[in-house]
Formats: C-alpha cells, sequence, structure tokens
C-alpha cells in the first residue's frame, strides 16, 4: 500500500504575525491525514445502528442461553 501524497497547508508562527494581524513569513507545514476518513451524516448512523445492532443481538443470545441454563424456557 502506497503513501498518500502529503498534504501542506500554510500557517504562521506567533512571531512573525503583524500587528495588523497578517503574517509577515508564511510557512508550510505538513498537515497529517487522519488514518480513519470523515464520515458524513447518514455513514455514521449506518456505523451507530450497526453496532447497536451488534449489541442488541449480543444481548438476547445471553438472554436465550442464560434461559437454556437456568431451565425456563
Amino acid at each position: 500500500m502506497s503513501d498518500p501524497a502529503p498534504f501542506y497547508v500554510v500557517a504562521c508562527a506567533a512571531e512573525h504575525v503583524r500587528h495588523d494581524g497578517t503574517c509577515a513569513v508564511p510557512v508550510h507545514l505538513p498537515y497529517h491525514q487522519p488514518v480513519i476518513p470523515y464520515l458524513s451524516a447518514a455513514d455514521g448512523s449506518i456505523v451507530a445502528f450497526s453496532i447497536v445492532g451488534c449489541w442488541a443481538l449480543g444481548l438476547k443470545a445471553r438472554m436465550v442461553f442464560r434461559a437454556a441454563r437456568v431451565g425456563h424456557f
């Protein structure tokens, strides 16, 4: 898997900020991309409901196994 191309952002050190708020010496700094990409609201809800569904399935399985063990079927 190849590394993605570096992404640079323009920044300004505090000592290079002029009195009017502009930057005297802008520098380009590498911006590290996140490992997990940002999700839209629709993608986030799919992930959230999948997690809740797995928890619910596990809870149901636990209840069935406990009922079978105790004998309250």
